[in-house]
């Protein structure tokens, strides 16, 4: 289940354009949480390490996955 904060934030309009328009979605808050979730996931794939995390052993993939994701996702 998605934990939801409503707040009040100042949008730069243009840079919410871009947003949608590069990650197809319409509407403010599904832009704002996409691009939040997109933003994340480029942290991930960052440690990502081949060696470890395809070539190695089970434990080593296991602890990969345990650095990268956080503990909610576990």
């Amino acid at each position: 289940m998605m934990h939801v904060t409503r707040t009040t934030v100042d949008i730069d309009r243009d840079a919410l354009v871009l947003a949608q328009d590069e990650l197809g979605i319409q509407g403010l808050s599904a832009t704002v949480n996409a691009a939040l979730r997109a933003v994340g996931q480029r942290r991930v794939l960052a440690s990502f390490d081949v060696a470890r995390d395809i070539d190695g052993t089970p434990a080593e993939v296991d602890a990969g996955r345990r650095e990268r994701l956080p503990e909610s996702a576990g």
